[in-house]
């Protein structure tokens, strides 16, 4: 647990720690004066300010973010140079969306190196033969509740190898195998990272609809490994599915306030305590599915950011586009009252989450 944990803050760190540099550097660049750079959110652990720098590094208690604290940033000070209030409205924004980008230039990275690695790709069971893939596996897809499955403690990436003795491939080789055994114990030997497991499952006669006899639903994978080109290229095809994929959830999600319409299975938010134990998964399957977490949660972490939602950093743009429109700013108490609540509605909401993932554990 120990190893979860602090991988878990090792990923944090890079994607916050990034996000935030992203916002520094470009202050930096157009002259503002940077107070406070924090990992985490307050009361502070540590702090240092070195010698001769204008900025004080901090580490505080909560490791759920970071931030930096310009000068000026609350609408004051407008009449220093140095002051955020004082640049112009298109360096504001600039600074504003900087973490963002950073994020995506992370993701960048991460995709990228996965790509050169060698990533497990879906394939069909056509090109079983193809020479651009090796390694092939049928990789379990997801796990339903109560099942035969889960009650084995069989998970999401498990690499099926053999059933009831026989190494078997593809889809179909597993799926016929599980047949052969309905009504009986049956053995199951997965790769789990750098771990051989064997599980003991019992297939179903009559199990419920779309579950199938042991509850799994499987993928045909291959390892591939791609140029740097074209690892960069897949970078941000993965990055736009990403995007794409969790603004069509938001959308469903926001539908189901005002409709009968129910909820994707993937509409289940977590917050921290269950990204640890999603880091623990990950964990168990390699550094590849490591790095693609990393792309995944910068990406996310950009795409969340850059919402016009008060608080984030989407939010004060568009009242600094609001300001550059009109001419003038929106009165500073205003906006302070707006990214108030915002916040508030923030915190609340993640220590809702966080209590339900603390009572799924039990």
């Amino acid at each position: 647990m120990l190893t979860t944990l602090l991988l878990f803050i090792g990923i944090l760190v890079i994607v916050v720690i990034g996000h935030e540099f992203g916002h520094f550097i470009v202050a930096k660049w157009n002259g503002v004066k940077v107070e406070e750079f924090g990992f985490g959110l307050p009361p502070k652990i540590w702090g240092f300010k070195p010698k001769n720098s204008e900025t004080e590094y901090n580490i505080n208690a909560l490791p759920i973010g970071g931030y930096v604290k310009l000068l000026g940033e609350e609408g004051d000070n407008i009449d220093n140079p140095r002051s955020f209030a004082s640049k112009k409205p298109w360096q504001r924004i600039a600074i504003l969306s900087a973490g963002v980008i950073m994020n995506i230039i992370i993701a960048v990275i991460a995709f990228t190196i996965v790509g050169m690695m060698g990533t497990q790709a879906v394939i069909d069971e056509s090109e079983i033969n193809s020479d651009k893939f090796s390694n092939m596996t049928t990789l379990i897809a997801t796990v339903a509740k109560d099942s035969p499955a889960e009650k084995a403690d069989l998970r999401f990436g498990d690499e099926i190898q053999t059933i009831a003795g026989v190494k078997v491939i593809t889809q179909d080789e597993v799926t016929n195998k599980i047949k052969e055994n309905i009504g009986k114990p049956v053995e199951i030997v997965v790769k789990r990272g750098s771990e051989t497991l064997t599980k003991t499952v019992e297939p179903r006669e009559n199990p419920p609809e779309g579950q199938g006899a042991v509850g799994i639903s499987t993928q045909l994978t291959g390892m591939q490994k791609l140029s740097f080109f074209d690892s960069f290229k897949l970078a941000f095809i993965r990055i736009y599915v990403i995007i794409s994929t969790t603004l069509y959830i938001l959308g469903q999600m926001i539908m189901s306030l005002f409709t009968q319409a129910p909820l994707p299975a993937e509409a289940d938010v977590t917050g921290p305590i269950g990204l640890v134990q999603v880091v623990g998964d990950v964990r168990d399957l390699g550094i590849g599915y490591i790095i693609t977490f990393i792309g995944l949660i910068s990406t996310s972490l950009a795409l969340f950011n850059i919402l016009p939602i008060p608080a984030l950093d989407g939010g004060r743009i568009v009242f600094v586009v609001i300001e550059w429109i009109k001419g003038s700013p929106v009165t500073q108490s205003l906006e302070n009252k707006f990214h108030i609540v915002g916040y508030s509605v923030l915190m609340l909401l993640t220590l809702l989450v966080t209590i339900r993932d603390i009572i799924k554990l039990f």
